[in-house]
């Protein structure tokens, strides 16, 4: 089975360190639980990063975006070549459609 590299994007990072962030002013324990299960989760992208859909959203889906769903939050990656390129982490509840 080959082995994708798993790269995360400038944006993603943001959204990530924002969501540790707000995660360690609720309870530091949650955010380091939370963090546990999301490295769990997204080990799917190095091993099998096509078994996760398309977007719902038809501009995201023609440009190739995919998700994957961790707990409360969404991962939107693209697959280039032999890289996953993790672009963006948000909250499952927001409306990302306004996003650039």
């Amino acid at each position: 089975m080959d082995e994708y590299k798993v790269v995360i994007l400038p944006a993603a990072q943001s959204d990530f360190l924002g969501v540790t962030e707000y995660l360690c002013t609720l309870a530091p324990e949650e955010a380091v639980h939370s963090f546990e299960q999301f490295m769990k989760e997204t080990e799917v992208l190095r091993t099998a990063p096509k078994s996760c859909p398309f977007a719902r959203d038809s501009q995201l889906r023609l440009r190739g975006y995919r998700t994957l769903s961790t707990e409360d939050y969404i991962l939107f990656f693209v697959i280039d070549g032999g890289t996953v390129q993790i672009r963006r982490i948000l909250y499952a509840k927001r409306l990302y459609d306004r996003l650039s």
